[in-house]
């Protein structure tokens, strides 16, 4: 069959698909079904710890009670969540500070290492966040130790007389300051060109009381004194609240990163007073932790002249006048020197912060763990270095713009920012776990008890598909019991609790992330396309986006220098790492993203400058390594540089590069001449990476019916075990999806799993041609499959003529009276009747309009045209909801039929449905704010709810639009049938 038959072929198969045909291929009813001693369907039926979601663990306040700890630890470990960070910290109170107990004092000591036993006792994994706020900060930070800047402050003199006078105090926070140099200087008439030559060190010339007395050459001078102070930047110095965010006791500055000596100070007053402490206990901290960057940038440290040195290989001082406005020698020089600046920046916190970090840990036997890469407002980074040395590697993702949100959900890349960084560097680097700080929130009318189960599930979707395999989830308060219900919580994130209306019913949403973990853990992730971020500062991974000159169904990741010149090699035509990721294409990219808006959405999120060009720059070994690289048979795309980027030894190293680089590309031109062959490898410049993948034979790894159009609907990824390839497909609508969908997997019969439900079965309808499958999928609302190739597709094709989901016809209305009875603790009536179903919010009564809880609907019915068949009848009796806000349990007939939480609001009945007198419950769950919002509109002797009196940034208030809640409908009895 020829290309263009087979692509034919596949449009015709891809339409019967969608119009419901059924179409067969593969003896699939020949394959076993797995055992239960298939550590893969074992493992995903029910979880290891090691998938399992984590879970930062807030102590605000340090106000906490043994009683709190070990209920809230008890109860992590029943509903799946099997490891907790713990953070101390402060946060919204109310108008006072909540009480607790001093930060490392004696009662706090105490129930640290309850805390550590009870974790140790019920074998939670324990974290640790190295601080009283996020990162490293904390009263023991003393001004020497503290976050810096370069200061200048200068004097415009004319030469040929003496100068005598005093030279101004460059900027001074809080009263601090030391001088680096002082340095005076020739420049031309417009007074922006430095003369190089006549720079000049006058330090020696400065008394101590700033005053100064120097002859002044001939010309326009200036005298510059550069010196340096606390960066000022309002994170950069923790206060305690109300004035800021942490508690008594643990305000204080964050720590200069740049310094290992600061680290070393920080480390022996914090870190080894908890990793003691834990052995106090007989127990263990498994991992330190450092929170996401927020503090701001930094650009001094005191030995940074030769930490430049060490990392550049000259002296900066010649080239210090650039930092201050000036050009010294041309704009192309100073430009050279600002980005060697920069990338030293890079390199100090790459090694003596996360770096030197994670070797503190390592020497007392625990982990390092990091979000090393933001969120926001950081100075130059190397992200994905800063993660080489990190055990656990994180980002995050927030749920901000939930309410009101266009499709359903906020589907905006800036608030999943950093997760596919996160997800490369731990391909690159060779990490199994990629993980991230998830569902955080903090907006008004729409933080705290407001997004239910069903709500966070296309967050999370988006999450995995990014790369993430592991969610830390943002977060649950250690609440005294004593404090009541929904109690004091931190004030950002969405919350997982024992005090959450819907704890009790949480198991099967925590089970489905931890499914989806599981599987998203196994093997190596693919991807056929690495691209090089380059060399100029800052290096960082732009989110997940359809990159257009590689199209969707296509994977990639992003290297680093350090990744290209230390771990790639080449095997059989494929760039490979040594922990077993490998790529088709190496593309020169040289950038954060070419997409100008992708760019410019990093830099305004970082506050950072992000180039919106691709560099025309390449070190000299780097480009030597490009050459190791197609000579040993790698394909490489992209053009070839023009110079060596760095300064030191420019007008060598940029005529070897040339010289290198026109060895490699030869006479193309990225135009007419666009492809060469170089030893056993090739070098394109002038095609997309998707137009040499197509020149190669390679196809998509994923396709849908309508991609090309509505290429964002669905989105998958694509893991690699050793027995299986692992595809995770996910429907980014708020409707039910069918479509015909292709993988490249060929020779393999593909499985269904559902990791809502836990059930796997083997597809009855695809077609494998040309090196892939297609089989037609059904999706409901935001819904999610895993598709598995294991078994290998026998000879014999018997076109059984089956579909892949049953079919489901609505047989059976429930309609008219429901009988509801709501907790009287909570406002509700004992038993009310209600005509129709609709919102709790629209009725009039106070009790039910604004009641949170838990309510039980109740309804006898009889099946009327519908039989019961017998036990080895293929047809189903199914319960449909239609929708429910937020979470229902289901009884039928004393039966209990387990917990619904997200489309399809459905339970299978069959085996507890009766012909006449079935007794229906449905016990509905909502969410605490409807309650909350109506109580502070009260005296707070009559309200039912305790919590704060009132929400930072007016997270909730008097004025909040109160949540549809219960059960909506309609509910019908529905018949399945294969």
């Amino acid at each position: 069959m020829s290309v263009k038959q087979s692509t034919l072929f596949k449009v015709l198969f891809m339409a019967l698909a969608l119009l419901g045909t059924k179409t067969t291929f593969g003896q699939t009813n020949h394959v076993k079904q797995p055992t239960v001693s298939d550590k893969l369907l074992k493992y995903f039926t029910a979880p290891p710890d090691s998938a399992k979601s984590r879970v930062y663990w807030f102590w605000i306040y340090n106000r906490v009670t043994k009683e709190g700890i070990t209920r809230d630890l008890t109860e992590f470990k029943a509903k799946g969540i099997s490891g907790v960070n713990l953070i101390c910290n402060g946060g919204y109170g109310g108008k006072e500070p909540l009480l607790g107990v001093d930060f490392l004092g004696k009662e706090w000591r105490t129930l640290f290492r309850h805390a550590v036993k009870e974790a140790n006792r019920l074998h939670i994994e324990f974290g640790f966040n190295l601080a009283g706020g996020w990162t490293f900060m904390g009263p023991s930070v003393t001004k020497d130790d503290a976050m810096k800047k370069v200061v200048w402050a200068e004097v415009k003199v004319n030469g040929g007389s003496k100068f005598v006078g005093k030279l101004p105090l460059p900027e001074q926070v809080e009263g601090y300051y030391h001088d680096i140099m002082v340095q005076a200087f020739r420049v031309s008439d417009d007074g922006k060109l430095v003369d190089q030559g006549s720079v000049t060190d006058i330090a020696d010339k400065l008394a101590a009381d700033g005053s100064m007395v120097w002859n002044v050459p001939t010309g326009k001078w200036v005298i510059l004194r550069s010196g340096y102070t606390l960066t000022g930047h309002p994170w950069s110095k923790w206060k305690a609240y109300p004035e800021g965010d942490t508690f008594k006791g643990g305000e204080g500055y964050e720590i200069d990163y740049l310094s290992k000596r600061a680290l070393d100070n920080y480390f022996d007053y914090l870190g080894k007073t908890v990793i003691a402490e834990a052995k106090k206990a007989g127990g263990h901290i498994d991992y330190l932790w450092s929170d996401s960057w927020e503090c701001g940038k930094l650009t001094w440290t005191q030995d940074f002249a030769e930490q430049f040195k060490r990392f550049r290989g000259y002296d900066l001082k010649p080239f210090m006048p650039v930092l201050a406005g000036y050009t010294v020698k041309s704009p192309e020089i100073s430009e050279r020197f600002k980005d060697d600046f920069n990338r030293t920046i890079q390199d100090c916190i790459a090694e003596n912060c996360y770096g030197h970090f994670a070797e503190l840990c390592h020497k007392n036997g625990i982990k390092a763990g990091s979000e090393a890469g933001g969120p926001n407002d950081i100075p130059p980074m190397d992200v994905l270095k800063n993660f080489s040395t990190q055990d656990i590697v994180a980002g995050e993702f927030w749920v901000n713009g939930h309410r009101n949100a266009s499709g359903g959900y906020n589907q905006n890349r800036m608030s999943r920012l950093n997760l596919k960084q996160t997800a490369t560097a731990a391909h690159v680097y060779g990490k199994r776990q990629a993980e991230a700080e998830a569902f955080t929130e903090q907006e008004k009318n729409a933080t705290h008890w407001t997004l239910g189960p069903s709500d966070l599930k296309p967050y999370a979707n988006d999450a995995f598909c990014e790369g993430i395999n592991r969610l830390m989830l943002h977060s649950a308060t250690s609440q005294p019991p004593s404090d009541g219900k929904p109690g004091y919580e931190y004030c950002a994130g969405t919350h997982f609790t024992p005090n959450v209306t819907w704890w009790e019913q949480s198991k099967p949403f925590f089970t489905y992330l931890n499914r989806c973990q599981f599987m998203l853990q196994q093997g190596t992730f693919v991807a056929d396309v690495c691209f090089y971020l380059g060399e100029r500062p800052p290096l960082l991974a732009p989110p997940k986006y359809n990159i257009p000159t590689l199209g969707p169904g296509f994977d990639c990741d992003y290297s680093n220098p350090d990744v290209l010149l230390n771990r790639m090699t080449v095997k059989n035509g494929l760039i490979t790492l040594p922990d077993g990721m490998s790529y088709k294409l190496l593309v020169l990219q040289n950038c954060v993203s070419p997409d100008p808006d992708i760019a410019k959405q990093v830099s305004s999120y970082q506050s950072l400058g992000v180039p919106l060009e691709a560099s025309k720059a390449m070190s000299l070994p780097v480009i030597e390594k490009i050459r190791e690289l197609v000579y040993n048979g790698a394909t490489i795309v992209g053009p070839p540089p023009e110079n060596a980027g760095e300064l030191k030894d420019y007008n060598e190293t940029d005529i070897k590069i040339k010289k290198i680089a026109t060895e490699i590309w030869g006479d193309l031109d990225g135009r007419t001449k666009t492809e060469r062959k170089v030893g056993k490898g090739r070098i394109i410049w002038g095609k997309t990476e998707r137009e040499v993948l197509s020149q190669d034979g390679v196809i998509p790894d994923f396709e849908f019916a309508g991609q090309a159009d509505k290429s964002d609907e669905f989105d998958y990824i694509h893991r690699s075990a050793k027995d299986a390839e692992i595809y995770f497909v996910i429907n980014r609508t708020n409707q039910k999806q069918s479509r015909a969908f292709t993988f490249r997997v060929n020779g393999k019969i593909p499985e269904i799993w559902d990791a809502l439900t836990g059930k796997t079965f083997k597809a009855n309808d695809y077609m494998q041609a040309n090196g892939a499958t297609t089989l037609p999928l059904e999706f409901d609302s935001f819904g999610s499959l895993f598709i598995v190739f294991r078994k290998t597709a026998t000879a014999n094709i018997n076109a059984v003529n089956k579909k892949n989901f049953p079919v489901i016809n609505h047989e059976q209305k429930l309609a008219g009276t429901w009988s509801v009875s709501f907790d009287p603790k909570w406002g509700g009536p004992a038993h009310t009747e209600l005509s129709e179903l609709k919102s709790w919010t629209d009725n009039t009564q106070d009790g039910i309009k604004y009641y949170s809880g838990t309510a039980t609907y109740r309804k006898t019915f009889d099946l009327n045209s519908l039989k019961i068949n017998g036990p080895k009848s293929k047809k189903r009796i199914i319960i449909d909801l239609g929708d429910v806000k937020n979470v229902a349990e289901v009884k039928l007939n004393g039966k209990n039929l387990g917990v619904v939480w997200c489309a399809p609001w459905q339970v299978d009945i069959t085996d507890a449905v009766k012909e006449k007198g079935n007794i229906l419950e449905v016990e509905v769950t909502n969410l605490w704010a409807n309650r909350v919002v109506f109580d502070l509109s009260l005296p707070v002797a009559k309200r039912l709810t305790k919590t704060h009196e009132s929400f930072r940034f007016d997270m909730l208030n008097t004025n909040t639009p109160i949540l549809a809640s219960g059960l909506l409908g309609p509910v019908w009895i529905d018949s399945a049938k294969q």
